[in-house]
């Protein structure tokens, strides 16, 4: 009798659950995009600022550049995820209180004047 052997990797793919397909996966791209942005801007600001020595380091070495950019947004990524959800806090607390303002504002209009 053969043994048994486990399944290849490539044959049955494990679906991913809903909330990382719908919530973290999402965050995840967004929050390494503008990690990425944030990099982007900082090593462009130095490469095209004005600087003495003009020998082409930009064109020449654009391999390493960019996994140096890519290893630098990966870190980032976990503090602009943290100001990612002090942002959406902020605004869910803007939210409910423009609400709840809205509210109290309509509920006094609609309750009738007392004698």
């Amino acid at each position: 009798m053969p043994p048994n052997k486990p399944p290849a990797s490539g044959s049955n793919p494990v679906p991913e659950p809903l909330l990382t397909r719908l919530i973290v996966a999402p965050v995840l791209f967004v929050s390494f995009l503008i990690s990425l942005f944030l990099i982007d801007r900082q090593t462009y600001a130095s490469i095209f600022g004005r600087s003495p020595s003009k020998d082409g380091y930009y064109h020449s070495h654009q391999r390493k550049l960019a996994k140096r950019e890519m290893d630098e947004a990966f870190q980032m990524r976990r503090k602009v995820i943290v100001a990612l959800c002090a942002l959406s806090a902020v605004s869910l607390a803007i939210v409910a209180w423009g609400i709840e303002s809205l509210w109290t504002v309509w509920r006094f209009r609609a309750s009738p004047p007392t004698r």
